[in-house]
């Protein structure tokens, strides 16, 4: 047992092991293309930093990130691979993202032609966006491939500029029923992009296959795949489980504070949302929304306790919630899993989720800063972030 769980009200294990599993999956299906590892969002809550050194280690070719301070913060921990900014750099940050190597996705030819002024005689090096369909960001192909090739052309013949890819986001990969409109996206950026390079201009990186499209759609392969959510052991979405191997991350532990037992008619919590049956033996745990649990949940979910599924009942707190332990042996420090396995009980990220409508890529980004993360390889406790100390 590390001082974390000895000591902590909560805290969430990291199984490097098996994110380096997932890796492994995105990269058997890349059929020989390049991996791109998305680490956004503290690598969907895990913790980017100890994310990416696993990763690199094992061989990946790229990183991305949302927001300039993702990747500067790679670079300062000393991670070397490529990494690419999704995100529109600020026009104050594009010369600090050059002089740290950082790819900067370009998403309009004035957006170019900015970056080309700031860079200061530095090359940046893009990657420019298509929007072949998703209607967010980037050069519109549904106008005419044409126009955007010409776009992206210029673009490549800009000074400061080095044209290191091109790519595009697939809005319905993971969606029953639209497999033609994600046909249609692959489409539209292979005409694209053949028109380019058909005018001459090199286009080292062609990429458009996130998590669903690189389990589903072996065309949308191209030069190099981005993996995300699959990287953390979640299918993208639930009717795509079973379709690819994956091992789940993360799992999310707590302690009990408190065992009482409480009359029939008793109410419990906030509101008073939940009334006891029955003679009931209520748990109080160190976890609330303020940790990422989502306060819609109440009443809805499940806990897991000394192997044992139990009820969460009344209203999800700030920092605490309550559960109906009745006949489960329990006492005061007991471990609590919020999320993961508890020998033969446990909790999957779709029973957090689907009840609220929500998707396990927000839960996961929601696990607050000020849970503590354990990182594990071969079973052992190999490093740890704590935010709050």
């Amino acid at each position: 047992m590390t001082d974390i769980e000895q000591k902590a009200r909560i805290w969430a294990e990291i199984d490097l092991d098996a994110l380096v599993f997932n890796f492994r999956q995105a990269q058997k299906r890349a059929g020989g293309a390049k991996t791109l590892a998305v680490l956004k969002a503290d690598a969907y809550g895990h913790g980017a930093v100890q994310c990416a050194r696993a990763l690199e280690k094992a061989g990946a070719d790229y990183f991305a990130v949302a927001a300039p301070e993702e990747g500067l913060q790679l670079r300062a921990a000393g991670i070397r691979t490529p990494v690419l900014l999704l995100g529109v750099a600020p026009d104050c940050m594009v010369r600090e993202l050059a002089e740290n190597d950082i790819e900067l996705a370009v998403n309009t030819v004035e957006t170019a032609e900015h970056f080309s002024r700031l860079a200061g005689g530095l090359t940046v090096k893009a990657h420019v966006q298509l929007d072949t369909g998703m209607s967010r960001l980037g050069l519109e192909t549904f106008k005419g491939v044409e126009q955007a090739g010409e776009d992206v052309i210029a673009i490549s013949r800009m000074p400061n500029i080095c044209l290191q890819g091109v790519f595009t986001h697939l809005c319905v990969s993971d969606t029953l029923g639209e497999d033609e409109y994600t046909r249609s996206q692959i489409r539209l950026f292979k005409e694209t992009a053949d028109y380019v390079k058909a005018h001459g201009v090199e286009i080292p990186l062609c990429h458009c296959a996130n998590s669903a499209a690189i389990i589903r759609f072996p065309e949308a392969r191209f030069d190099m795949v981005r993996e995300g959510i699959m990287l953390y052991g979640v299918a993208p979405d639930q009717w795509m489980n079973g379709m690819c191997e994956l091992r789940p991350v993360m799992s999310l532990r707590t302690r009990v504070m408190q065992v009482k037992t409480i009359a029939p008619g008793t109410t419990v919590g906030y509101g008073r949302t939940w009334t006891a049956p029955r003679s009931t033996d209520v748990a109080t745990v160190s976890v609330g929304y303020a940790d990422g649990l989502l306060r819609t949940n109440s009443n809805r979910m499940s806990m897991a306790v000394n192997g044992r599924r139990v009820p969460q009942i009344g209203r999800i707190c700030m920092d605490i919630s309550m559960l109906d332990v009745t006949g489960v042996p329990c006492a005061r420090g007991d471990v609590v899993t919020v999320l993961g396995r508890d020998g033969d009980a446990g909790v999957s990220i779709w029973e957090l989720t689907d009840p609220v409508s929500t998707i396990p890529h927000e839960m996961l980004c929601n696990i607050s800063k000020r849970v503590p993360r354990i990182y594990y390889e071969d079973g052992r406790a190999v490093a740890r972030t704590e935010y709050i100390r």
